[in-house]
């Protein structure tokens, strides 16, 4: 992907950082990342050109980002409730279901 400014560059592949490593500037830049890779996606995943395989991958890859956003979203919160809770474990759910997808 090429360089922008405001986005951060990733030199390493996810699954060879060792666990811990990331922090949450990281991981609010991969979000960041993630979510300007994805929005192309966002107005023309209806698009009549494509087939119905590419429709259902789109929706896999936004509904992880949208999920992992979530997660990220919720667990910055200080104090979590029951329901503040809850919402994590799903999100979490959700991610773990699509991200076979990347």
């Amino acid at each position: 992907m090429p360089r922008y400014p405001s986005l951060q560059h990733f030199t390493k592949l996810f699954d060879s950082l060792k666990s811990g490593t990331w922090q949450g500037k990281e991981i609010r830049g991969m979000i960041r990342t993630l979510a300007v890779t994805c929005a192309p996606n966002l107005d023309c995943s209806q698009d009549a050109r494509k087939t119905v395989a590419e429709t259902a991958s789109d929706e896999m890859v936004l509904g992880a980002v949208l999920a992992l956003c979530e997660f990220s979203l919720l667990v910055s919160q200080q104090n979590h409730s029951d329901l503040s809770l809850k919402a994590l474990d799903d999100a979490l759910k959700r991610f773990y279901q699509k991200k076979g997808i990347f």
